[in-house]
């Protein structure tokens, strides 16, 4: 892997932010991580050509098949997607992001830590790398990446592991955005609550389990709403539980943000107060 450059591994250098916000956040030093977090923020934002590569990076690295045929499907369209992508704007970029961290982070071992699967992410780099070559490309390099890449495709991983979204990662995600929801809309937050937002951060690169999930969060609760239906005897609030299902159905369940997820909180309070009958809850959704 001669040619691998780690600091230009929009995997690798993700995971590594990650890592510098954990050890600050658990360290008390939240001064350095939210730099950190402010870098991921900026570079690796919607409508870069860094989030473009790091979206198809992560879905490289994350997704599991069952055979070689699917792999294979997979990787044509993922040859296809890094080959759309703007060079030049995407060197850019890198080389902006590792402005960033040089001299904002100014930590001289930052680039040094060690990432546990560490090939697996720089194999990744190499043969998206590759692709974008075209006909520059190196082919029996390429046969060899993506022979690795095959084989890691087809082994069987936890769905719910994502670049960076280890235990320590989580925690720190999680604890971030529940500060940041808990400072912009005063709440204290429910088991449930809780687990929207543990879900969003964890899924935040993976649509398709988030639309699954939140679907489920809405699914349920129009059955409590249902239940509630079957028991309650007053008019005036029978009246307003077909508004209220509306709006539940209404609710997004993809291109979700923050105010998204603060109707997600909402909506768990509604079914939290409906078990316990309190009737006046339609009124507040």
């Amino acid at each position: 892997m001669s040619k691998h450059n780690k600091k230009r591994n929009v995997g690798l250098v993700y995971e590594m932010l990650l890592q510098y916000i954990t050890e600050n956040v658990m360290n008390d030093n939240h001064a350095k991580a939210k730099k950190a977090v402010a870098i991921v923020e900026k570079r690796y934002s919607k409508g870069t050509e860094l989030y473009k590569e790091f979206r198809l990076f992560n879905a490289l690295a994350n997704s599991s098949v069952s055979g070689t045929h699917v792999a294979a499907g997979i990787l044509a369209e993922a040859k296809n997607a890094a080959r759309r992508l703007n060079q030049k704007r995407l060197e850019k970029e890198k080389s902006l992001l590792i402005k960033d961290i040089n001299y904002q982070l100014n930590e001289s071992t930052f680039f040094h830590r060690k990432i546990n699967n560490f090939k697996d992410l720089a194999t990744i780099q190499l043969v998206i790398n590759e692709w974008t070559m075209g006909d520059m490309s190196d082919l029996s390099k390429m046969v060899q990446y993506e022979k690795r890449l095959v084989e890691n495709l087809i082994a069987e991983k936890n769905p719910l592991v994502e670049i960076g979204c280890d235990e320590r990662s989580d925690r720190l995600v999680f604890k971030v955005m529940s500060e940041k929801i808990n400072e912009k809309y005063s709440t204290k937050l429910l088991s449930e609550q809780k687990d929207i937002i543990r879900n969003y951060a964890i899924y935040a690169n993976n649509p398709e389990a988030l639309k699954y999930y939140l679907t489920s969060v809405k699914s349920k609760t129009i059955k409590c709403l249902n239940e509630f239906k079957k028991n309650c005897d007053n008019k005036i609030v029978l009246s307003k539980i077909g508004k209220v299902k509306r709006n539940i159905s209404s609710l997004k369940v993809e291109n979700i943000d923050d105010s998204d997820i603060s109707k997600y909180l909402t909506l768990i309070n509604l079914k939290n107060e409906l078990l316990g009958d309190k009737q006046w809850a339609i009124w507040n959704f």
